[in-house]
């Protein structure tokens, strides 16, 4: 006899399922459309130029023209001009391990560093509406980007190591990129400017080459390495990171309070053991008077005072001799009190 329940246990079994099935199937056509986009974002050849010519020359060359508005009232728009030159560039590639040993996954972009060389009267104007930067014309700056593969860009930014302002960019591959940059408010910071150095910049950043850039800095082409890169980079750190004199000081004289502090507390620990001295002498000359005194007011019997003759030497030695202890004593706490006084003055 024919039966219909296997084939409705199956039906059921198909309806249940059919869902997840479903589901599973868009999550690989997902997955899959994601991984086909990467690899062809990825192997855009106009995006990946500007990332490649940089791992392959280890640095580059960059104009940035930024118009920036400062935030006191009565200031104008500044037209700021600058180079910059990139270098120390660490690259994550995808699939590939960099060189920490970590596994970069498909993290496509790279990290660095650089210099911002100020060029024409661009400081001196950026300075006057209220800028608040060393009067130095080549800023260290650290670099870093990463290439979003939905937007088919390399977002980055660079920002000063000296100073909080900083700036992002946008990299199509093309040889000029959109930036935009801006300074907030330096809460507690004790410089001239610090009040009116918050700003707002855009503009364009473009790419030279290495003879453009030798030509706009009045260097030999020869000279324009990642290594030479590296050692303008240190140069213009140490310019910009000199200690502050007035901070320095400050320090020192922390340092000379605190020594002080710890001589005092040890000549105070000094005096209160003197005083227990003291204390103690005291406590013996009165029991020593005491005994004297109980010892030398009984006679022979006859009224006669037999130490009418021995005693008053006696305790003329006594007494001189005990005072003298106490003199120097209390003497010797007046000179420590005094030089704990002249300490502090």
């Amino acid at each position: 006899m024919f039966s219909l329940r296997p084939v409705l246990k199956s039906l059921a079994l198909f309806v249940f399922l059919a869902p997840s099935l479903s589901v599973f199937a868009e999550q690989e056509d997902e997955n899959s459309a994601q991984a086909s986009l990467s690899d062809d974002v990825t192997d855009d050849s106009s995006l990946m130029t500007n990332y490649n010519a940089m791992r392959e020359e280890g640095q580059g060359f960059y104009l940035k023209h930024a118009s920036s508005l400062f935030e006191r009232p009565d200031t104008e728009m500044t037209f700021f001009y600058a180079l910059h030159w990139w270098c120390d560039l660490d690259f994550s590639f995808g699939n590939a391990t960099n060189n920490y040993g970590y596994d970069d996954a498909d993290t496509v972009g790279y990290v660095g560093r650089g210099v911002q060389y100020v060029l024409g009267s661009s400081l001196e104007n950026i300075l006057a509406d209220g800028a608040q930067i060393p009067n130095e014309n080549r800023w260290p700056v650290s670099v870093s980007a990463v290439m979003v593969p939905t937007l088919g860009i390399f977002e980055g930014q660079f920002h000063a190591t000296h100073d909080d302002w900083s700036f992002r960019y946008w990299d199509d591959g093309s040889s000029t990129w959109p930036v935009l940059g801006w300074e907030g408010h330096d809460e507690g910071d004790m410089s001239p400017n610090s009040d009116t150095s918050a700003y707002s910049a855009s503009g364009p950043f473009t790419k030279i080459t290495p003879e453009e850039a030798a030509k706009v800095l009045g260097m030999d082409v020869v000279d324009m390495t990642p290594a030479t890169c590296s050692k303008e980079y240190k140069a213009a750190w140490d310019r910009t990171h000199v200690p502050d004199p007035i901070n320095t000081s400050l320090t020192d004289l922390e340092e000379n309070v605190a020594e002080l502090q710890a001589d005092n507390k040890e000549l105070m620990s000094e005096v209160a053991k003197l005083k227990t001295d003291i204390n103690e002498l005291m406590s013996r000359m009165a029991a020593t008077e005491g005994s004297l005194t109980a010892s030398g007011s009984g006679g022979d019997g006859d009224g006669v005072d037999t130490t009418s003759t021995s005693s008053p030497p006696f305790m003329a030695w006594y007494k001189h001799d005990t005072m003298d202890n106490v003199m120097k004593s209390m003497m010797t706490v007046a000179v420590i009190i005094g030089l704990v006084a002249v300490d502090f003055m």
